[in-house]
């Protein structure tokens, strides 16, 4: 199953989560969630995340919010992420 990492780029917090992943090489699919439009306020969205903020990750059935915590769950999870993470 794939990460799936639900983001708006105009978030720095959800551009920190993608260039982490991509810096280390985590496959992710990319989950576009427009904050403009209000798309985090969705049932579905806060399914996903009862704050309704981005950036927030679904890895199989485990589902993880705010983005230091994200960034430290994939720097343990995944092989080959450098140890200063």
């Amino acid at each position: 199953m794939t990460l799936k990492v639900y983001a708006d780029r105009m978030s720095q917090p959800s551009r920190a989560v993608i260039i982490f992943c991509k810096i280390n090489g985590i496959e992710f699919e990319e989950v576009k969630i427009d904050i403009s439009r209000r798309q985090h306020r969705t049932p579905e969205f806060e399914e996903i995340n009862p704050m309704k903020k981005v950036p927030a990750i679904v890895d199989g059935r485990f589902k993880l919010f705010e983005s230091h915590a994200i960034m430290i769950y994939l720097a343990y999870v995944f092989p080959g992420v450098a140890d200063h993470w």
